[in-house]
């Protein structure tokens, strides 16, 4: 399986990033609030995220929080320079813990920066980031693309009879890229036969031509390991097909939805959460996140507010608001009630809860039975 690598950044880059990280620490019993950095996109192309996941968090500061957390906002311009000089300016800022970036190769460059201050980051969206190269102070709040594609796969199979499927992607992004992985090993996993790989270039071919391609063969399923920004016009010039149509999280975007019309409905989908979760906190967030914000959350909204309610956890753990005793508390929170529901790590860092299945009707994400 193809993931990120990364490499560290410099020796003293290291040392003055540390430095600043150290002088942030606070005394528990100190009233200073922490300092909490909440890194996301809240312009480019991964906006239809990043948005959703900065007002998820900045809501659950507001109800939760009671005054304990600063909560410092950045846009990483859903580019990894941004992302990486907006984790520099975090940890400078004096933060204890990050949440962020939105984008898994965002993350990719920003996270080392935290790796080498001793910061730890909860990964809010970054669903292909391989966490473990880059170090252990990276935790994952949303479930991983492995997860997530291999219950939509595995309900395929077992609902829809699929046997044997088309994979799209697109090289060049590195989301995709490790989002066909993700397919390829739930396909195996599954007895799926992966027939084809139809690989998009933005500029050099079509969605048109890739599309006709992958329904030509009459597959079972149409795999889409594709970003958001170009989920919606697959959707569309896929509309007519009969093959069962799964998508990575790209595709787990109410905007992407809504922008597709008709054309989404019958697309698998799975998500960290579903608006329709019977979760007591769930149905509470969703009241008070449309009030808000005038619009229903979704699950990046969901995930941005179960990060604060795990940092608070980790806080009433940590024996003081210190980066090093944030990250010691982390593996120590044991289970705690989010609107994701029931929310623990396993010793890989990665949260232990089920990922919901949802069938696209209506243009409405509605969880599978």
């Amino acid at each position: 399986m193809r993931r990120f690598r990364v490499v560290l950044p410099a020796l003293a880059l290291i040392l003055a990033i540390g430095a600043a990280a150290c002088s942030s620490s606070s005394a528990s019993g100190s009233k200073e609030p922490m300092t909490v950095a909440s890194i996301a996109s809240s312009t480019g192309s991964a906006a239809a995220y990043g948005v959703t996941q900065q007002n998820g968090t900045v809501l659950a500061v507001n109800e939760l929080a009671n005054g304990s957390i600063n909560l410092r906002t950045y846009d990483d311009l859903s580019d990894a320079q941004a992302g990486t000089d907006a984790m520099k300016k975090a940890i400078s800022d004096g933060a204890s813990i990050v949440l962020g970036p939105t984008l898994s190769p965002v993350a990719v460059s920003a996270d080392p920066i935290a790796q080498a201050a001793g910061v730890p980051v909860l990964g809010v969206t970054n669903a292909v980031l391989d966490m473990a190269s880059i170090g252990n102070v990276v935790w994952r709040v949303s479930l991983s693309e492995n997860a997530m594609v291999s219950a939509s796969v595995r309900y395929a199979a077992s609902k829809n009879a699929v046997r044997t499927a088309v994979l799209i992607w697109e090289p060049s992004d590195g989301y995709s890229s490790g989002s066909a992985a993700s397919f390829r090993a739930a396909a195996k996993a599954t007895g799926i036969d992966i027939t084809s790989e139809q690989k998009y270039a933005e500029g050099s071919t079509s969605v048109d031509s890739i599309a006709s391609a992958a329904m030509s063969g009459s597959p079972d399923a149409i795999f889409f390991a594709l970003r958001s920004a170009v989920a919606d016009d697959f959707l569309v010039a896929t509309g007519s097909s009969k093959a069962v149509r799964v998508g990575g999280n790209g595709f787990n975007s109410a905007a992407v939805i809504a922008s597709s019309g008709a054309s989404a409905d019958g697309l698998i989908v799975s998500g960290s959460w579903n608006i329709n979760s019977t979760n007591s906190q769930s149905k509470k967030f969703v009241e008070s996140y449309t009030k808000a914000n005038n619009v229903a959350p979704d699950s990046f909204a969901a995930q941005g507010y179960a990060a604060i309610q795990v940092v608070l956890a980790a806080m009433k753990t940590a024996k003081s608001t210190a980066a090093s005793d944030i990250q010691a508390a982390l593996s120590k929170i044991g289970t705690v009630q989010t609107v994701l529901g029931p929310f623990g790590y396993d010793s890989a860092h990665e949260p232990t809860y089920p990922a919901a299945v949802q069938i696209v009707q209506g243009g409405a994400f509605t969880l599978a039975s």
